[in-house]
C-alpha cells in the first residue's frame, strides 16, 4: 500500500512539475510578447517625436524665411516714407490729396490684417492652454 502511495504521490509530483513548466513557459511567451508590444509602441512613439522635430524644424526654417522677407519689405517701405517729406512738398494738391487718399487705404488695409492675426494669434494661444490643461498631470 506504501508503493502505491508513493506511486501515486510521485505521479502526481510530475504532473504538477509538468504544470509548473507550463506555466512558466507560457509566463515567459506572454512576457516576450509584451516586451515585442511594449518596443514596437516605443518606436511608434519615437518614430512620431522625430517627425514632429523635423516637422517644426522645418517650419522654423520656413518662418525664418518668410522673416527676413518681411524685414526686407519693411525696410524698402521705410526707405521709401523717408523720402515723403520732401516729395509732399514738392507736389501738387491734387497728389497730396491722393497721397492721403492712398494712405487711408493703405491704413484700413493693415488694421484689418493686424486684426486677423491677432485673431489668430488669440485662437492659438487658447489651443495651445487646451492642450497644456488637458494633459495628464503625473504626480
Amino acid at each position: 500500500m506504501t508503493m502505491s502511495f508513493a506511486a501515486g504521490w510521485w505521479v502526481n509530483a510530475q504532473r504538477a512539475d509538468a504544470r509548473i513548466s507550463l506555466l512558466k513557459k507560457e509566463h515567459a511567451e506572454q512576457t516576450m510578447r509584451a516586451g515585442a508590444s511594449a518596443l514596437a509602441s516605443y518606436s511608434r512613439m519615437e518614430k512620431t517625436k522625430d517627425d514632429a522635430i523635423k516637422s517644426a524644424q522645418a517650419r522654423a526654417e520656413r518662418l525664418q524665411a518668410d522673416a527676413g522677407a518681411a524685414a526686407a519689405a519693411a525696410d524698402g517701405l521705410r526707405k521709401q516714407l523717408a523720402g515723403v517729406p520732401a516729395r509732399i512738398a514738392a507736389a501738387s494738391r491734387a497728389a497730396v490729396d491722393e497721397y492721403a487718399a492712398t494712405a487711408g487705404e493703405l491704413l484700413s488695409a493693415c488694421t484689418a490684417e493686424y486684426q486677423w492675426m491677432a485673431r489668430q494669434a488669440d485662437g492659438h494661444a487658447n489651443d495651445a492652454r487646451l492642450m497644456l490643461e488637458a494633459w495628464p498631470v503625473q504626480k
